[in-house]
């Protein structure tokens, strides 16, 4: 009995084995970005082949009542499909956006990150604001601007708290007294971490004026995420304490 399926099998778990290599030693600190993304354009034709390969072999075990054997093969077909697609949908993604990742609602004055300044150390992106991204933010995502809640301070700070959590971000710092809110977001393949911070601002007593930043530590492109993760919150805030529109703060400032 020809053995071809078995070999096809092993060396298509090879190649699933060396993507999660790549994957898995970024997430240790042992393997660079850049050598993850190099690696990932190379394996990406050849996992595409092996999944289809493993899946003529899975029907070759079937026929043979192999069944076990051919239940493995079609699990490591699945396997390098999946993370095939990965490569082809990051490049999918980046190109419906354009390559920044620090996103804010206020790009004049955005909020600064005071308690995750540390947790950035080793980010390859500045904590700093970068201004180099405001004219494409501006084109890519008009719509990000203050949401303005006919809430007092204290009752928006409780919901955008609800918000962040809502949302799946681990707080790093809460200070209600500064109105302040600090914490990050991991994603679950590359353990990627993006940092935001929301800005309330009481106004007059009778509103308040929420601001968010999210910006990515590593990366030139976020994908879209940032925006996303800003629209997310906004939606979540406003659902709870509203939106005031077309009023004006005391300097003259649109609110």
């Amino acid at each position: 009995m020809a053995a071809w399926p078995r070999y096809v099998t092993l060396a298509g778990l090879a190649v699933v084995l060396v993507f999660l290599g790549l994957i898995y030693g970024y997430r240790l600190g042992a393997v660079p970005l850049m050598s993850v993304f190099g690696g990932m354009r190379m394996l990406f034709p050849v996992l595409l082949i092996a999944s289809l390969a493993t899946v003529a072999a899975s029907g070759a075990l079937f026929f043979r009542r192999a069944f076990l054997a051919a239940t493995a093969a079609l699990a490591v077909a699945i396997s390098a499909g999946v993370f095939g697609m990965v490569p082809l949908w990051m490049r999918a993604e980046g190109a419906k956006v354009p390559p920044i990742h620090d996103i804010t609602t206020d790009t004049i004055d955005p909020p600064l990150f005071v308690d995750i300044v540390p947790l950035r150390a080793d980010a390859s992106n500045p904590v700093e604001y970068d201004r180099g991204q405001t004219e494409q933010q501006l084109g890519a995502y008009p719509h990000l601007r203050p949401l303005v809640m006919p809430v007092t301070l204290p009752d928006a700070f409780a919901i955008a708290e609800e918000a962040v959590r809502k949302e799946g971000l681990i707080i790093v710092a809460s200070v209600p007294a500064e109105g302040r809110i600090e914490a990050y977001a991991r994603t679950p393949l590359f353990d990627f971490k993006d940092d935001v911070v929301i800005r309330l601002r009481d106004a007059h007593g009778m509103a308040t004026v929420v601001d968010i930043r999210s910006k990515s530590r590593v990366g030139r492109s976020d994908l879209g995420f940032n925006a996303r993760r800003i629209d997310s919150l906004i939606a979540a805030m406003e659902d709870k304490g509203g939106r005031l529109e077309g009023h004006t703060m005391a300097e003259g400032q649109e609110i």
